[in-house]
């Protein structure tokens, strides 16, 4: 991995809104950012559909052994992180019929005002599609989101999304999960003090992440808290 010059330890999380496993990890991070000390952590939008073009994976949800699989997975780790999160019934038919690109071009756009206007229109999009099984991948459905978190010039956010510039920055994000051999999201490079750069995939890597960055280990308040009381 290539060396680059940083201040602190930084975590760049790679995520695309269609993916439920970026939805748990960015729930976990958002938690471990209030507990971690001296970290530094970037949110990247990229396109999940690329990266697995790319790197020639094929969606979980396409092979029906490992789609039963993860819906389990999903339900075991929501449960365990207490995340609301529900399969859409019509998610096949969403995937074969749309694409996140609009979606995450929305928070390239909410990204340049305000990082964490982003960060809520992310989860908002999760939840619409995880949580309440709408969709996530039209205009009426960007509107809904952005009044959702409370955007005033609702058009304007819109219509700016669609001007080639974004569409770029995806582009340019997406390659770079691409060239660190990304093959699905969550993906999670961690670069540490000493500018070594160490990749990660799924939502179910931040124990080790903690003992990379030598932080705590991540467990839920209900788990966290009875620790603390045997103490």
């Amino acid at each position: 991995m290539s060396k680059v010059a940083t201040k602190l330890p930084r975590i760049d999380y790679y995520f695309d809104v269609i993916s439920p496993f970026s939805y748990i990890g960015f729930e976990i991070l958002q938690k471990m950012e209030n507990q971690w000390k001296g970290i530094s952590v970037r949110y990247i939008p990229f396109f999940l559909g690329a990266v697995m073009k790319e790197s020639g994976n094929r969606p979980p949800a396409m092979l029906p052994a490992k789609s039963i699989m993860m819906m389990t997975d999903l339900q075991r780790t929501a449960k365990f992180w207490n995340i609301p999160l529900t399969p859409p019934p019509q998610f096949m038919d969403w995937i074969r019929k749309y694409r996140t690109t609009g979606a995450m071009k929305i928070l390239l756009v909410l990204e340049e005002q305000d990082k964490e206007l982003m960060l809520r229109a992310a989860r908002e999009f999760w939840l619409r599609l995880w949580s309440r099984s709408e969709k996530i991948f039209e205009d009426l459905d960007f509107v809904e989101v952005l009044k959702a978190i409370g955007v005033k010039n609702v058009e304007e956010v819109i219509e700016k999304s669609k001007e080639e510039k974004y569409a770029k920055i995806l582009t340019e994000n997406t390659q770079r999960g691409v060239d660190m051999n990304a093959y699905g999201a969550p993906w999670i490079n961690v670069v540490t003090s000493d500018g070594e750069e160490h990749p990660f995939f799924g939502s179910d890597r931040f124990h080790l992440i903690a003992d990379l960055l030598q932080q705590p280990q991540p467990l839920p308040d209900r788990l966290l808290f009875g620790q603390k009381s045997k103490l």
